[in-house]
């Protein structure tokens, strides 16, 4: 049972993930940057509430008096991630995100002497973005000796997106293509290519998150890379995609896709599709599906239990925390090709 769990972060993620730990026993607050919205935000679960700007060492080190365990929900977490990091450092907590950036994992790994020093273990991605990919992958890879080569295809889920997921989107673009190639981190160029998915055959735009990083480290593959569908098929998305990525990084946030409320409510299922392969030829494929939102809650709440319960110090992705099956055996996760089987 955590002695007191601390939820930075007051959007529908973050209530979710302090609704689940309240749920499971924990002794649970939620904390934000805004005091009267992490007021507001708590009262609806009947929690205590705690408030301090990231960029306010002091007022952090407060905000952490007698927590154990500190659950980073508030984006953009290339901002908030390093400062509740080094907060967490100094104050002996342990801390984990929902994360899917590459640079937020890049940062927290630079940190693992400084964590194992200060007893504590730093988890980013500990949500359906990351979690789900990394323990498809293993199960995938499986399927395939000597795998060398991991190719993940995220789809667009439809309906209105959270301020959330839309600052994430918009940070994904801004950083561009990233993937491992034979071991090493390098830039991807922008091609768009197409693959054939459950959904049908769809164009995709590469991307560098997270995940990239979680499988690589995670699983030892050389050759890893990740790309994101568009609605716009290969010809538009050429177009597109350049001046999608200037718009990112000069600060704009993508448009609400207003216009595909129409195409599925909110919460449509998020659909990752995975394919591992080796030098001779062999390959095998598999997909997952679920609310991204409900299975990060029951994801977080999980590992913050693990964290507390446990021994566990130093950087960790969030896999190696919970174990490989522990994701893919979430209720209300579907799964299929080579992943749905053994």
């Amino acid at each position: 049972m955590v002695s007191i769990l601390m939820v930075y972060g007051c959007g529908a993620v973050g209530l979710r993930i302090a609704h689940a730990a309240k749920v499971g026993g924990a002794e649970t607050l939620v904390a934000g940057r805004d005091s009267g919205r992490a007021a507001a935000a708590a009262a609806t679960l009947d929690l205590p509430w705690r408030s301090s700007p990231v960029d306010d060492p002091a007022r952090l080190a407060q905000i952490l008096s007698g927590v154990r365990v500190l659950v980073n929900t508030a984006g953009p977490m290339a901002v908030t991630a390093p400062a509740l990091m080094e907060a967490c450092l100094r104050s002996g907590c342990h801390y984990l995100d929902v994360s899917n950036e590459l640079a937020v994992f890049l940062d927290a790994w630079h940190r693992d002497r400084a964590a194992r020093q200060a007893g504590i273990a730093v988890v980013p991605g500990a949500g359906f973005a990351t979690a789900v990919v990394e323990s498809l992958a293993h199960r995938v890879l499986g399927r395939v000796p000597g795998a060398d080569t991991v190719t993940i295809v995220r789809s667009a889920p439809g309906g209105t997106r959270s301020d959330g997921v839309r600052g994430t989107s918009s940070a994904l673009l801004a950083a561009g293509g990233w993937s491992y190639d034979a071991g090493q981190l390098l830039r991807a160029p922008d091609t768009i290519l197409s693959f054939d998915l459950p959904e049908g055959t769809r164009a995709a735009v590469p991307i560098g998150s997270g995940e990239v990083f979680a499988v690589a480290h995670a699983t030892g593959v050389p050759n890893v890379s990740a790309y994101y569908t568009s609605r716009l098929g290969p010809v538009l998305s050429r177009l597109a995609v350049p001046l999608a990525r200037h718009w990112a990084r000069a600060g704009l946030r993508l448009p609400n896709r207003r216009q595909e409320r129409a195409a599925g409510p909110a919460g449509t299922p998020s659909r990752i599709w995975l394919r591992a392969s080796n030098r001779g030829g062999a390959a095998a494929e598999g997909w997952v599906e679920a609310s991204g939102t409900e299975s990060t809650a029951v994801i977080a709440a999980e590992a913050a239990r693990r964290l507390d319960s446990g021994r566990a110090v130093g950087v960790l992705t969030s896999g190696e925390l919970l174990g490989p099956g522990f994701p893919l055996g979430i209720p209300g996760i579907r799964l299929g090709g080579a992943a749905g089987f053994g």
